[in-house]
């Protein structure tokens, strides 16, 4: 008795072994090579095969009658699947066992047949995970899962699922329990927008299809995005399940759907959820009406795919990613909306190839932190041809809520310029990454799609017209911004190129300028040397309608030939990284600068800051190789608190188109209201320039350091610069020393007496007045004057004189000196004449001469001469 015991519990084993131990291995699926693979035979879990037009479709087998395994257990059909495939389609089935017994259930004792309702038998092999379950403990359910191939031909409504018991009474020693059949109105696909739980690693997961949606690709291919979402509503992880997710259409061909590259990866943890985008790429032509979601999992060391589930896909929309120019398309980053705007484009065109700059910013509007992927940005023409574009501005780019990013994109292009034949493409980043030894579940990223498709705006690079406002809108606000003048000024032995840029806030509320830079591109010659951006007022903040003036600098050769100039104004952004604001065109035409003539005078700055600006006199002093051109230029101001200009640079310009610094002598106080200031102005010149009558004095304002320049600050360059005429004016001498001008002075020394002292010396005293126009303020005076006295004998004494120390200012001063010289000796009278002269850097001008007689009233008076007698006559000679 034992012996048979030991014997047939041998043959059970034996048997139940045969029927889990081996899964056959189904045929790989298009997932695994990555084309699509297509039934030939009419698809068996469609609605249309399954079910009769007149009966109603279900999605649920809870209504199918349970087997009693006994009193106390019963088991439930509770899923089935089916996935066709080349060699047949492949059939899993789950059966779910109750025991609502005392004592455990051994799984030993019961198994599984299939058999058509032709009498065809299947044998179905439990699926890996689920050949260790050997007891169903009392109070619990047990899920077993089978798998089983069927010919393309078999429908679920042909088979019987039947639940078989050891009865060694019977000639086969099994008994069968009962059988469930799948209703021939049960489809398998879970309608649109309802959720399939599903075992996936042995956790339950509710599945659903969150929406589907369809951009535009090329080659006559389209770019189909499903979302899923997964809920984990298990107690444990749910860790990497080696799941495929494949794309059925109407027709019966299967698509592989590849994760995007934050999908690869599926750890959710307990009762959480996670969302995975799954793509694939179709042709255009195929319509996805009524297609479906299948989810496959792999088992074994074979990875035999075994169907899932299937989930109908909703209608997909049409994913509006192509973009009009000047318009935000929004982006979902992490369920995050994302605002990008192609802000700005500017081409610089040469030859048969031009350059591409464009904008492009970056908001965050939702409510978390976001990491913007790195997408793939190109430039398409019509053609299809494609241009990438390198930066590094998305490499490890975080946008916190409400954050905002402009990143510049630069390209080169082959073509006319014309952008309304290319547009900007930014497209999913595309992964790669190498499986990894024991990750069965690595997977690449073979292919992006474009997330927004952008027009080009037109480029806000302003025509060859100066003054011409053009109007930018950006992430600061609105602004018209023009080029109010263009300049070419010299400086020693190069030029200065000085552009003075009005920008304009063209908003009606309040907005802050950002930190500026210049950038200068001179026919297509980007100049990356000595560029200077200054600003007329010191704050940022505009108004409604308020003006703003900066002045952009920047030195060339003074050879140098130009055909086009643009006038680039850059956001800086950091230290290393600006953006361009907009760029501003020219064709290269210097404008003459603003010539003010002879006795005229020039009001410059705004009502609150005026200043008249005019010439007021040139001298040409001589000398032995060159003489010195001298400017009396005059600022006064005209508005109602202390204001002036900078410090002022000067070149002289001859006719023929020579060009002399000046020096400049300027007071450092700014002038009050009304207040004059004079600056003097001066270069020498070579005796080689033969006329001096038609000569130009260039003055504008300096700068250094990015500012205008004032006090002893040393300029480096010069803006706002104007032509004024010199007439530099041939002094008559006057006939007198009373009434000389030397401004800012009045002098007046006619009163001159020298008195002769009988001997070597001459005392000199002069009677004299000096005064200061008190409105004028001026620089160091840099003249002297000279008193020359020529005897009438010719020779001629100097006596150098300073106004302001030796000549002191005040009415009727007195100055002495003497001359001490032999020439003098024993003059009783006569005449001299004296001279007065205007000196400056050792070159003098004769102002005025006038005759004096000597004052004798100071010789000592002389004794009368007497005839001397000899003693004793000892004069007289006569004898005899």
């Amino acid at each position: 008795m034992d012996h048979k015991k030991v014997m047939m519990t041998l043959l059970s084993s034996m048997l139940f072994i045969s029927s889990s131990g081996g899964i056959v291995s189904a045929a790989s699926t298009s997932g695994d090579s990555g084309k699509p693979t297509t039934n030939s035979a009419n698809n068996n879990t469609t609605q249309k095969d399954q079910t009769p037009a007149t009966k109603k479709v279900v999605h649920t087998l809870a209504n199918v009658p349970a087997v009693k395994v006994t009193a106390r257990i019963t088991v439930h059909l509770t899923d089935v699947n089916i996935l066709a495939q080349d060699d047949g389609n492949t059939v899993t089935y789950t059966l779910s066992y109750k025991n609502n017994d005392s004592k455990p259930m051994m799984m030993l004792d019961y198994w599984s047949k299939v058999k058509s309702k032709g009498g065809t038998s299947f044998s179905p092999k439990l699926i890996a995970k689920d050949q260790e379950k050997k007891t169903v403990s009392p109070g619990s359910t047990v899920e077993l899962t089978y798998v089983m191939k069927v010919g393309r031909e078999v429908k679920l409504s042909d088979l019987n699922f039947l639940i078989v018991k050891w009865d060694f009474s019977k000639p086969n020693y099994e008994s069968t329990l009962g059988k469930f059949n799948v209703p021939a109105s049960y489809s398998i696909t879970t309608p649109v927008g309802k959720t399939k739980t599903v075992r996936l690693s042995d956790s339950a997961v509710k599945v659903k299809v969150s929406g589907t949606k369809v951009y535009p690709g090329e080659d006559k291919k389209q770019y189909v995005k499903v979302g899923v979402n997964l809920n984990n509503i298990s107690y444990k992880l749910l860790d990497n399940p080696n799941i495929k997710w494949i794309l059925r259409t109407p027709n019966g061909t299967n698509y592989p759907l590849t994760p995007d590259k934050d999908s690869t990866g599926i750890s959710i943890q307990a009762q959480a959820n996670k969302t995975l985008s799954l793509m694939a790429s179709l042709p255009t032509a195929l319509k996805l009406e009524k297609s479906e979601l299948l989810l496959v999992e792999e088992q074994g060391e074979e990875k035999t795919a075994l169907p899932v589930a299937a989930l109908q896909l909703p209608e997909a929309s049409q994913s509006n990613v192509d973009t009009a120019a000047n318009q935000p398309n929004i982006i979902s980053i992490d369920g995050q909306p994302v605002s990008t705007l192609l802000e700005s484009a500017r081409v610089r065109a040469e030859d048969e190839e031009y350059d591409l700059t464009m904008q492009m910013v970056i908001k965050n509007q939702g409510k978390k932190e976001v990491k913007v992927p790195k997408y793939g940005l190109e430039i398409r023409t019509e053609d299809g041809t494609s241009y990438p574009i390198e930066t590094k501005a998305l490499d490890d780019l975080k946008l916190k809520p409400g954050a905002t990013k402009t990143i510049k994109l630069i390209t080169t292009i082959q073509g006319d310029g014309d952008t309304s034949k290319i547009k900007l493409y930014a497209m999913t980043p595309i992964t790669k990454e190498e499986s990894k030894e024991g990750n069965t579940n690595a997977s690449s990223f073979e292919f992006s799609y474009p997330v927004g498709i952008y027009t080009i705006p037109e480029s806000v690079t302003s025509g060859d017209g100066l003054t011409t406002e053009t109007v930018i809108k950006n992430s600061k606000g609105t602004f018209g911004v023009s080029v109010g003048s263009l300049q070419r000024l010299p400086w020693t032995d190069s030029d200065i190129i000085a552009a003075k840029v009005t920008i304009r806030n063209a908003s009606a509320k309040t907005v802050q300028l950002p930190e500026l830079e210049a950038m200068f591109t001179i026919d297509s010659a980007r100049i990356d040397g000595d560029t200077k951006l200054i600003r007329a007022q010191g704050g940022k903040l505009l108004g409604p309608g308020m003006t703003t003036e900066a002045y952009l600098l920047t030195k060339i050769p003074s050879e140098l030939n130009m055909s086009r100039l643009e006038v680039t104004l850059l956001e800086k952004v950091s230290e290393e990284e600006t953006n361009d604001w907009i760029t501003l065109s020219t064709s290269g035409l210097i404008q003459p600068l603003s010539y003010v003539g002879a006795g005229k005078t020039f009001t410059q700055g705004t009502a609150e800051k005026e200043t008249e600006l005019g010439v007021r006199r040139t001298y040409v002093y001589p000398g032995s190789s060159s003489d010195i051109v001298y400017t009396e230029f005059e600022m006064t101001n005209k508005s109602l608190r202390q204001s002036g200009l900078a410090k002022l640079v000067g070149y002289y310009k001859t006719a023929d188109g020579q060009y002399y610094k000046a020096t400049a002598k300027q007071a450092d106080r700014v002038p009050g209201p009304g207040q004059k200031s004079v600056v003097t102005f001066w270069a020498k010149v070579p005796k080689s320039v033969t006329s001096t009558s038609d000569m130009r004095l260039i003055v504008g304002e300096g700068v250094a350091d990015n500012k205008f320049v004032s006090g002893e600050g040393e300029a480096t360059a010069y803006v706002n610069a104007m032509a004024f005429e010199v007439q530099p004016k041939t002094l008559q001498v006057l006939p007198s020393l009373n009434d000389i001008d030397l401004y800012p002075y009045k002098f007046s020394g006619g009163n001159i007496r020298a008195y002769l002292t009988g001997g070597t010396a001459v005392q000199i005293e002069m009677i004299y007045s000096l005064t200061q126009e008190e409105a004028v303020d001026s620089g160091e005076y840099g003249h002297k004057l000279i008193l020359s006295l020529t005897d009438g004998s010719g020779k001629v004494f100097d006596k150098e004189l300073t106004p302001g120390t030796d000549l002191k200012t005040g009415i009727n001063q007195t100055l002495n000196w003497s001359i001490d010289d032999t020439v003098f000796d024993k003059i009783r009278g006569g005449s001299y004449r004296v001279a007065l002269y205007d000196v400056f850097e050792g070159q003098r001008i004769r102002l005025a001469e006038q005759g004096y007689s000597y004052d004798v009233s100071k010789l000592p008076k002389e004794e009368p001469e007497f005839p001397e007698f000899p003693e004793d006559g000892s004069g007289n000679n006569n004898t005899k």
